[in-house]
C-alpha cells in the first residue's frame, strides 16, 4: 500500500531567490521560450518571453507577479516540496495569421495577415514543486486579451486566436527549470 506523508515544516527548506523557466517541452510544436524568477520571501517577479510558430505566429512577453501562500508542504519519502500561489500577469505581444496551416479548418492557402499587437492581462492559481535546484509548476486561469489595431475585415482571420493561439481565454501552463 502506497502511503503519503506530508510535513508543514517550511524552516527546514531553503528558499530560493532566483529561478530559470522553460516552456513545456510537450507544447513545443505551438511555442517556445521561458522566463527568469525573482522571489522576495513570499512575493516573486517573473518575466517571460514566448514564440509562437503555429497559425499565429508572433511574440509574446509578460510579466508575473506571483504571491506565494505561506504554507508549504513537503512530500516525506522524495523530499519533493510544494507550494501554491496566485498570479496575476500582464501580457503584450504581436501575432500573424498564416491560413495554410489551418488549412484542415477551411482557410485557404491565401488567408494571410500581417502582425497585429496585443495587450491582455491574466489571472489565475498554480503549484510549485521544488527538490533541490530543480522545480516544476503548473498554472490555470482565466486570461483576457485586446487587439486593438485589427482593422475590421480581418477580424474572422483571428478568432481562433482566442481558442488555441496567445489570446485564449482558459491557460493552463507548464513550465520546468533551475532554482538558485
Amino acid at each position: 500500500m502506497f502511503v503519503c506523508v506530508f510535513n508543514a515544516h517550511a524552516q527546514k527548506i531553503k528558499r530560493y531567490t532566483i529561478a530559470l523557466t522553460a516552456t513545456n517541452p510537450l507544447g513545443a510544436m505551438n511555442k517556445y521560450g521561458g522566463g527568469i524568477e525573482f522571489r522576495f520571501r513570499n512575493v516573486a517577479y517573473m518575466a517571460s518571453y514566448y514564440k509562437y510558430i503555429s497559425a499565429y505566429p508572433g511574440t509574446t512577453a509578460d510579466l508575473d507577479m506571483r504571491i506565494y501562500l505561506r504554507k508549504r508542504w513537503v512530500y516525506m519519502p522524495s523530499n519533493w516540496s510544494y507550494q501554491n500561489y496566485l498570479y496575476v500577469r500582464g501580457i503584450f505581444g504581436s501575432a500573424a495569421f498564416v491560413g495554410p496551416n489551418l488549412k484542415v479548418l477551411g482557410y485557404s492557402n491565401t488567408d494571410k495577415c500581417d502582425d497585429n499587437a496585443y495587450v491582455g492581462g491574466a489571472a489565475g492559481i498554480g503549484r510549485r514543486f521544488s527538490k533541490g535546484a530543480f522545480f516544476v509548476t503548473a498554472r490555470a486561469g482565466l486570461r483576457y486579451v485586446a487587439l486593438p489595431e485589427l482593422e475590421a475585415e480581418n477580424k474572422h482571420l483571428y478568432r481562433l486566436f482566442y481558442v488555441t493561439g496567445p489570446g485564449s481565454v482558459l491557460e493552463c501552463n507548464f513550465q520546468f527549470g533551475i532554482q538558485i
